[in-house]
């Protein structure tokens, strides 16, 4: 499948990104999750001012996957390259472009020599994980209700 493209995500159309996010998020990630864990979920990054000011300001880069104009996947990634978010839309599983996604972001890190990019991957997303090269740094944690496995790839 190659009718999408990859490109950064404006400030402008990061409501859309999250709207996306979200839907995503209550289908595949809400049911490893305590009630606890997915209103921490909608309050720190759904609904967080904060947390969205952090791509105004450029402590947080969106590199998304366009169908036309619909957003159907997001890549967000700290300055401290910690991805924070990586979502795509459940008709477009299986089709490449979370890889896509991962390697365009790999392509605008690769400048710097070694750099290791660090997730905390649901439960749901370990093996995609797995299968792109990142290894588990520990066992599954829960914090405010939200279960998830630290993992680390060095590129």
């Amino acid at each position: 499948m190659s009718d999408y493209i990859i490109k950064s995500v404006s400030y402008d159309i990061l409501e859309e990104a999250f709207s996306m996010v979200m839907k995503v998020f209550m289908e595949f990630d809400a049911p490893d999750y305590s009630k606890e864990g997915i209103e921490e979920f909608k309050k720190e990054i759904i609904e967080s001012e904060k947390f969205k000011n952090r791509f105004k300001t450029g402590d947080q880069i969106m590199i998304g996957a366009f169908k036309e104009d619909k957003i159907i996947g997001v890549l967000a990634i700290s300055v401290r390259n910690h991805i924070s978010l990586f979502f795509v839309e459940k008709e477009y599983h299986r089709m490449g472009i979370a890889t896509a996604l991962f390697e365009e972001l790999i392509k605008r890190i690769k400048q710097e020599n070694s750099v290791k990019i660090t997730l905390n991957s649901s439960l749901y997303a370990v093996p995609f994980y797995s299968k792109i090269g990142f290894v588990a740094t520990d066992t599954e944690k829960v914090s405010n209700g939200i279960r998830y496995i630290p993992m680390e790839i060095v590129i």
